[in-house]
C-alpha cells in the first residue's frame, strides 16, 4: 500500500510539474492574444474619434462656407472688408443670428493683414489676432475654409483655460479674397461632445491635446483632477512637469500625421497605469488619444492567474497528503456531470430554443457566471451539430465588446454539445419596444451604432450573421456601463470566400425571421453579403423608432410577398418622433431592395448615425435616468438572457 502511495505522490508531483509549464505556456499566450484584441480596440477606437472628429470639421467649415457665400449677408461682409461701407455691428449680429443654431457665439472679421474689422466682442475691432491665429488660419487667405483649433492659456487661478474652435472661410470679391470670415463655439460644447462620447468601459476616455499636453477636452475625471488640485495636463502628479509616455511620443512628431500604440502600462496623469493609442493631426495642430486603465484592459489575466493558482494549490495537497481511494475520484465526476457541462456548474434553465436550451451557469474555479447554451438531444442531427459547431467556432473569432463574448465549448457526459457564453444583464430589443414602445431617435441611433460596431468586425472577417433581428440584440447593464448593445446567436454565420464553401442552409432552406430577411436571401437563403446584414439592420432602425412591424400581415406568404415586391414606409410616417431627415433616408436606403442600392458597407451606415449623434446625442445622464426609472427591481433571469 505504501509503494502505491508513493508511486501516487510520484504522479500527481509529474503532473503538477507539467500543469506549471502547461499553465506559463497558456498565460503567456494569453497575454499575447489579449494585446493583440486590445491593440486592435484602441485602433478602432481611435479611428472611430479622428473620423468623428474630422467629420464634425468638415460639417462646421461646410457651414462657414455657406454663411460666407449667403446670398444676403456675404455681399455685406465683402463690402466691410473692402471698407466700401455698412454697419459693421448689425452685420455682425446678423452673422451670430444666423450661425447661432450650431452653436456660435463669437464672429471675427479679419483683414489679410490680420487686422480684425469688426468682432462680436466690440472691444477686439482694431486689434490684431494672434499670430499663431492667423497661421492656422493662413489657409483661408488661399481660397480654402480651414479650422482653428482651441487653445489653452493660463488664468489667474494658475490653472488653464480653453478657448474657443474656429472655422475660418474666404470672404472672395471677383475670385480675390479680400478677407476672412471667422466663427468661435466654445470648446467645452460641440468640439468636446465629439470626444465625450467614445468612452470605453469604466476608465477609458478620448481626449485631444495640444503641444505643451494641456488638455483641450474635459476629462471625465475631472471631479478629482479638482478634488487632488491638479493641473488640466498630460503629466503624472509625480513627474515634476513631464509629459506622460504617449503624450511625449505624440508631441515627438508634431509638425508631421503620425500615431502610435502603448500596450505596456505607463503612468497617466492621475498617476494610475494606462494602455492606449495616439495619433497626431499635423494639419491641426492636435494629439488625439484613446485610454484606458491597465487593470481593466488585462483584467481577465487577473482571473486566469487566479485559476492557475487554485489548480496548482489542490494539485500540491492531493500531492501532499496522498491520493483518494480507487473509483471515489471517478465516482465524484459522474455525479458532477449530471449537473455540469465541463467546468461549468449548470444552475437553472432560462432560456428555450428550437434546437437548444440555456443556462445560468457558474464556473467552478473562477466563480464567474456564464450562460451555457446546451443542444436538445432531438436536435442533435448532423446538420444541426454541424450548425451548432460552426456557430461556436466562427463566434469565437469575434471579440468586439459588442459582440456577446465565447469563453469555451465541448461535449457533456451524455455527448450533448454545448458551448458557454457571457452572461447578460438587460433586454433585447424586442422586450425593449413590447415593454416601453417606440424608442426616441437619438437612443436609436446610439443602439444601431454599437450595433453596427459589432457588425464592422464581423464583416471585416469575412463573416456575415444573416440573423439581425430585435431579439438577437441585447441593452445591457455591463457591471454599470448602461445602453450597452450585444449582438448575439450567430447561429446562421456565414464565411464569405472562405475555403470551405458548404452552407448549411441550402439543405435546411430558409432559416430565420422573413420579417428582418432581404429580398435576395429569400430568393435563394445561399445569396447573402453583408449588405443582407445592412437590411436587417435597416429593419431593426424602423421597428425601433415606430414600435410596429416593417409590413403588417396576417400570413408569413403576404408577408414574403411583401418584402420582395412592396415598398416600405418611411419610419418618419409611423414614428410618434420627429425622426431626422438623414436617420429616416438612412433606414429607407437600408432597406431598398436592391442591394446594389443600400449603403455598400456597415461603415458607411456607422459614419451617417455618427453624423446624426453629433447632433442629436443621447447623453449619460439620459441613459442612466431611463435605466434608474424603467430597470429598479429587475429580477426575472428570463428578461436577462434570451435564446433562439
Amino acid at each position: 500500500m505504501k509503494h502505491s502511495f508513493d508511486r501516487a505522490r510520484v504522479v500527481l508531483l509529474g503532473l503538477l510539474l507539467a500543469v506549471l509549464g502547461v499553465g506559463f505556456w497558456a498565460y503567456q499566450g494569453a497575454g499575447n492574444s489579449l494585446r493583440e484584441i486590445r491593440a486592435t480596440g484602441l485602433r478602432t477606437l481611435l479611428n472611430t474619434q479622428v473620423g468623428t472628429l474630422e467629420q464634425w470639421i468638415a460639417e462646421r467649415r461646410n457651414e462657414a462656407e455657406q454663411l460666407a457665400g449667403d446670398e444676403e449677408l456675404g455681399p455685406q461682409l465683402r463690402r466691410l472688408a473692402l471698407g466700401r461701407g455698412g454697419d459693421p455691428v448689425r452685420i455682425v449680429q446678423t452673422t451670430l443670428e444666423k450661425a447661432r443654431l450650431i452653436g456660435v457665439t463669437a464672429v471675427l472679421l479679419i483683414a489679410p493683414s490680420g487686422r480684425i474689422l469688426a468682432a462680436s466682442e466690440t472691444q477686439r475691432v482694431g486689434g490684431k489676432v494672434s499670430a499663431d491665429f492667423l497661421a492656422h488660419a493662413h489657409g483661408a487667405l488661399k481660397g480654402q475654409s480651414v479650422f482653428v483649433r482651441p487653445y489653452s492659456t493660463a488664468n489667474k487661478a494658475g490653472t488653464h483655460d480653453v478657448g474657443r474652435a474656429w472655422v475660418a472661410a474666404p470672404l472672395r470679391d471677383k475670385g480675390r479674397v479680400v478677407g476672412i470670415l471667422a466663427l468661435g463655439s466654445p470648446a467645452d460644447k460641440g468640439f468636446a461632445d465629439v470626444f465625450g462620447a467614445a468612452r470605453l468601459g469604466r476608465s477609458g476616455e478620448a481626449l485631444a491635446f495640444d503641444a505643451e499636453g494641456w488638455l483641450l477636452t474635459p476629462s471625465r475625471h475631472a471631479a478629482e483632477l479638482a478634488e487632488r488640485g491638479l493641473a488640466w495636463r498630460m503629466a503624472p502628479p509625480a513627474a515634476d512637469g513631464a509629459l506622460t509616455l504617449l503624450a511625449t511620443e505624440a508631441v515627438a512628431r508634431r509638425g508631421e500625421s503620425a500615431e502610435g500604440l502603448l500596450l505596456q502600462p505607463y503612468p497617466g496623469y492621475l498617476g494610475r497605469d494606462l494602455i492606449g493609442a495616439w495619433r497626431w493631426m499635423g494639419d491641426l495642430d492636435i494629439g488625439v488619444a484613446v485610454e484606458i486603465e491597465a487593470g481593466e484592459a488585462y483584467a481577465p489575466l487577473f482571473y486566469l492567474q487566479v485559476g492557475f493558482v487554485i489548480v496548482l494549490l489542490l494539485l500540491f495537497a492531493v500531492w501532499f497528503t496522498g491520493f483518494l481511494a480507487p473509483g471515489t475520484l471517478a465516482a465524484m465526476l459522474r455525479r458532477e456531470g449530471q449537473r455540469s457541462m465541463g467546468p461549468y456548474k449548470l444552475l437553472r434553465q432560462i432560456g428555450e430554443g428550437a434546437i437548444s436550451n440555456v443556462y445560468l451557469a457558474q464556473h467552478r474555479m473562477l466563480k464567474r457566471p456564464a450562460a451555457v447554451k446546451v443542444l436538445k438531444q432531438q436536435a442533435s442531427s448532423d446538420e444541426w451539430t454541424a450548425r451548432f459547431q460552426r456557430e461556436v467556432q466562427l463566434s469565437s473569432q469575434l471579440h468586439h465588446p459588442n459582440t456577446i463574448a465565447i469563453y469555451d465549448y465541448g461535449t457533456g457526459a451524455g455527448g450533448e454539445f454545448w458551448y458557454a457564453m457571457e452572461y447578460l444583464e438587460g433586454l433585447s430589443l424586442a422586450d425593449l419596444v413590447e415593454r416601453y414602445g417606440p424608442v426616441p431617435p437619438p437612443r436609436t441611433a446610439h443602439i444601431l451604432r454599437q450595433a453596427c460596431a459589432s457588425l464592422w468586425e464581423a464583416h471585416s472577417c469575412g463573416l456575415v450573421h444573416r440573423d439581425i433581428k430585435p431579439q438577437n440584440i441585447m441593452l445591457c447593464d455591463i457591471r454599470g456601463e448602461l445602453d450597452v448593445v450585444k449582438v448575439l446567436d450567430f447561429g446562421l454565420v456565414k464565411q464569405i470566400g472562405g475555403g470551405d464553401t458548404r452552407d448549411l442552409t441550402a439543405h435546411m432552406r430558409i432559416l430565420g425571421t422573413p420579417l428582418y430577411m432581404s429580398p435576395e436571401r429569400i430568393r435563394n437563403p445561399a445569396d447573402a453579403d453583408t449588405r443582407a446584414d445592412i437590411y436587417a439592420l435597416g429593419a431593426v432602425g424602423f421597428f425601433l423608432l415606430t414600435g410596429k412591424r416593417l409590413f403588417e400581415t396576417e400570413t408569413e406568404h403576404d408577408l414574403t410577398y411583401h418584402v420582395l415586391h412592396e415598398i416600405p414606409r418611411l419610419a418618419s410616417e409611423c414614428s410618434p418622433f420627429a425622426v431626422p431627415a438623414e436617420l429616416d433616408a438612412l433606414i429607407g436606403r437600408c432597406l431598398e431592395k436592391e442591394a446594389a442600392k443600400r449603403p455598400q458597407s456597415i461603415a458607411e451606415m456607422a459614419s451617417v448615425l455618427d453624423g446624426v449623434l453629433v447632433h442629436q446625442p443621447w447623453r449619460r445622464e439620459q441613459i442612466e435616468g431611463w435605466w434608474k426609472q424603467n430597470w429598479v427591481g429587475e429580477t426575472d433571469p428570463g428578461r436577462r438572457f434570451t435564446a433562439n
